[in-house]
């Protein structure tokens, strides 16, 4: 594998961190899990930094009864975007922007530039245009990020650079370019990961506020994939309303951003809203 120019670096660095921050065993309920393989998974229990098991939230309830849940009703579970770009020269992205890009829901970053990097194509989609349709019929892995762009700060407009605005007969359907996203950025870091959430992996996600969600595609040739609801295909925000605010931002089980209770709420509060959830 070759080495990226300058050095890697996640939102936060998780080696300066106190191993006794990290979270206590958590159980998120209410919620709508990003996950091929169980996507009407409504519950999901995190202990000691991994995904320690998903399912109904009833089942929770009783598999689980001891372990402190978190209301997140509505909310939107979903693996962190990767920042496969955060600089448009190959130096390291700026530490005093990391808060930020946790608020954005941004688990990872990496240094620039675009192009080419260990098989897979790295694209800034707020910025440049590329042939997305024709890279991935060719098989060529994608990854997406900022350049170091202010105007593409926000993850989710790489995800409508080429699901929406890039030339029709180019567009992919939004859940390849979330995997672009996410996943992609994932491999150009040398790190495994199946794109969406499941039991085993890290406790690596971000808790989306509650937002229309949909499964949807304006590409013009086949998808592989179905984007009727009865196909069990992951959801995502309805994007034509903006782009859903991070809530929480989670690392290898730590919090590196929050704004859900920090308090885990019991059972009698399952219908309390998780904080301040307006339409940004």
């Amino acid at each position: 594998m070759s080495v990226l120019p300058g050095e890697r670096e996640k939102v936060q660095d998780v080696s300066a961190i106190d191993p006794s921050a990290t979270e206590p065993p958590t159980l998120y309920t209410g919620i709508v899990l990003y996950s091929a393989k169980d996507p009407e998974a409504s519950a999901m229990l995190v202990v000691d930094g991994l995904i320690a098991w998903i399912g109904p939230e009833d089942s929770a309830r009783v598999l689980h009864a001891d372990v402190p849940a978190i209301d997140a009703t509505g909310c939107l579970v979903t693996p962190g975007f990767v920042d496969a770009a955060g600089t448009a020269d190959g130096a390291a992205p700026d530490p005093a922007s990391r808060e930020e890009a946790a608020s954005r829901g941004i688990v990872l970053r990496l240094p620039g530039p675009t192009g080419v990097r260990d098989g897979v194509r790295v694209i800034a989609p707020v910025t440049e245009s590329a042939d997305y349709l024709d890279l991935l019929a060719a098989g060529t892995p994608l990854a997406f990020g900022s350049a170091g762009a202010e105007e593409a700060a926000d993850p989710w407009d790489w995800v409508r650079g080429a699901a929406r605005r890039s030339p029709a007969a180019q567009r992919i359907s939004d859940r390849a370019a979330f995997l672009a996203a996410t996943r992609g950025g994932q491999r150009v870091a040398g790190h495994r990961h199946p794109g969406s959430l499941q039991t085993g992996i890290e406790a690596t996600f971000v808790v989306w506020e509650p937002w229309d969600l949909t499964v949807r595609s304006e590409a013009e040739r086949v998808d592989s994939w179905s984007t009727d609801p009865r196909s069990r295909t992951p959801l995502l925000p309805d994007l034509d309303q903006g782009s859903p605010r991070a809530l929480r931002t989670v690392v290898d089980g730590r919090v590196l951003h929050d704004r859900l209770p920090r308090e885990p709420v019991g059972p009698e509060s399952a219908d309390s809203a998780p904080g301040d959830r307006g339409h940004g």
